[in-house]
């Protein structure tokens, strides 16, 4: 599969973690109430887990590279 590169600036990238973290908080509590739900959400769960971990590397890497952590 091939990359795609998205420019985004570190208020926008802290957004975007946000509604995915708050997408998998959504998730979760359907899990709780409706256990048979969870493979039918498994892949937005996986792919919310990864884009996330890109973003939070992203900024840890964008800190460093500007002397701000």
């Amino acid at each position: 599969m091939n990359d795609v590169v998205i420019k985004l600036t570190q208020r926008e990238a802290e957004y975007v973690k946000g509604i995915l973290a708050n997408d998998s908080l959504k998730i979760q509590a359907i899990y709780r109430k409706r256990e048979e739900m969870k493979g039918f959400f498994r892949e937005n769960t996986l792919l919310n887990g990864n884009v996330s971990r890109k973003i939070t590397n992203a900024l840890k890497v964008s800190a460093e590279r500007d002397g701000t952590q």
